[in-house]
């Protein structure tokens, strides 16, 4: 079994890092080589970040959801936080897989505009540019030269334009318009979430009914349209807390929250700390 790994900070424990300060950061990246028998990899309770990875050659075996698939060359797998993870070869074959941990607050806003939320195994192809990027990143985190965190997000955002390029070139054109216009209703999301937004005139921008669209959002979101809605806002208040001075009350005001008491709750649930806790670790 030949492998590189490079690491941000130490992960010792192989349970990763959720870390909420920056949109977007990498924790480790590598590749794995399989040349003779080695045990599978398993976490039961998965991670705290997310794990993305690229079977560049080879057969693998990879549970998703409960399931066992084998995936050929060319295919992209994805394990949020704390989902199992259970990955390795087929009947001892030897493949090459590219992998990268990424946390931050910004993470799954990152998987949504590149249109890969819905599925978690899709086909792009061999590609070795897509093999240079996890190579590049593993450069930034070895090196860490001034600047590595943003690089090395930089070029995981650019690999994830690139995979959503590969896997939706020749899809079904009906499926291509209703996918595009929910896009159309999160792009709406993003412009106006500090007003009073309903699912009903996010579904009429899908030109949709609401029962449709909401079945269309979960599918290609993993989430309904009021939790990404408040996610978003969350998100929004984060940013805010980091670079303001605003008080909580004005912060819920400014990213949609009207009761300052509901917007308490969804933060905490969010990110299992009170706004307050949050301003106090960031300050």
């Amino acid at each position: 079994m030949k492998f590189s790994s490079m690491f941000r900070i130490p992960d010792d424990d192989d349970n990763g890092s959720k870390d909420l300060s920056r949109y977007l950061l990498v924790n480790s990246a590598g590749f794995y080589e399989f040349e003779s028998y080695y045990r599978m990899s398993h976490r039961k309770e998965g991670r705290k970040d997310f794990y993305l990875a690229y079977n560049y050659s080879g057969p693998m075996t990879v549970r998703s959801k409960g399931r066992d698939y084998i995936l050929q060359p060319g295919s992209v797998f994805l394990y949020r936080p704390l989902e199992e993870q259970y990955y390795g070869h087929h009947d001892e074959q030897k493949f090459l897989s590219y992998w990268v941990h990424f946390t931050g607050y910004g993470a799954e806003e990152l998987l949504l505009n590149a249109m890969l939320s819905e599925d978690r195994i899709v086909y792009t192809g061999v590609h070795k540019e897509i093999a240079n990027l996890f190579e590049n990143i593993m450069d930034e985190l070895r090196d860490k030269k001034a600047g590595f965190e943003l690089a090395s997000a930089s070029q995981l955002s650019y690999l994830c334009s690139m995979i959503s390029r590969l896997i939706h070139q020749g899809t079904d054109s009906h499926a291509t318009k209703s996918r595009t216009e929910i896009y159309d209703s999160i792009k709406y999301i993003h412009d106006h979430y500090d007003q009073e937004i309903y699912v009903k005139k996010l579904a009429d921008i899908a030109h949709l009914s609401t029962d449709r669209y909401t079945t269309l959002f979960k599918r290609i979101t993993d989430t309904t349209p009021l939790q990404y809605l408040n996610t978003f806002r969350l998100q929004k208040a984060c940013e805010l807390m980091k670079h303001t001075h605003l008080n909580i009350q004005q912060i819920s005001s400014l990213v949609g929250f009207e009761d300052q008491l509901y917007f308490s709750r969804m933060f905490k649930k969010a990110y299992r700390m009170t706004p307050t806790e949050f301003l106090d670790r960031i300050e």
